[in-house]
């Protein structure tokens, strides 16, 4: 079976094993995992074999980080207010997108942003680095998202609910995968967003 990371650059970079990724889920108040790279034409994969790394609690974060991609992909229609940043998670590898699928990641700081994208350099099952896209925390902004993966053609998400408690501090966003058309690959969505002034509020993403 095939596999295509939907919509998004094809870098090479991978998370980590779902072992990793249980560790970064009390850094980061989510989780998620990884599987290993080989690139074919048209954006195809075929998986190899999955070696996991498991890292420290003190691996050292890094700075580095790259100018914002300029990728093609198709947005997703957001209530307002609300950012589609599909391009800052851009360089995430379809391996590691793959193995993540299911999990919600909520980062509130550059600091959670590049402990995030140090543990998957670390995690040692991609060919190269990851490719550092910058996210802007100012005003209380927060990033959050995650991957979604099924079986057809074509993959989205579609937003069907928003609420913001602004008394509990509590925001809801759920959005529905869709895949259409009976291709036998094995497609990885993206979907992250911005919330604007939500550093203090509870967010849940719910993917159906």
């Amino acid at each position: 079976m095939f596999r295509f990371l939907t919509h998004v650059n094809y870098k090479e970079l991978s998370l980590a094993h779902l072992g990793l990724w249980g560790g970064l889920c009390l850094l980061l108040t989510s989780c998620f995992a990884g599987l290993p790279p080989a690139v074919t034409p048209v954006n195809v994969r075929i998986p190899l074999a999955l070696t996991p790394t498991v890292l420290s609690d003190d691996t050292p974060l890094s700075t580095a980080q790259a100018a914002q991609p300029e990728s093609a992909y198709t947005p997703v229609a957001l209530p307002p207010g609300l950012g589609d940043e599909l391009p800052v998670m851009s360089g995430i590898c379809f391996e590691s997108a793959y193995d993540a699928a299911g999990r919600i990641f909520v980062l509130r700081s550059a600091e959670d942003h590049i402990r995030f994208y140090d543990l998957a350099d670390n995690s040692g099952l991609c060919r190269q680095p990851v490719t550092r896209y910058p996210f802007d925390f100012a005003n209380g902004r927060v990033l959050a998202g995650g991957w979604s993966r099924g079986n057809g053609c074509t993959a989205r998400h579609d937003v069907t609910d928003y609420q913001r408690d602004d008394t509990a501090k509590i925001i809801t966003l759920t959005a529905r995968f869709i895949t259409d058309g009976a291709c036998l690959y094995e497609l990885v969505r993206p979907f992250w967003v911005s919330f604007p002034d939500a550093g203090s509020y509870d967010i849940r993403i719910v993917v159906n």
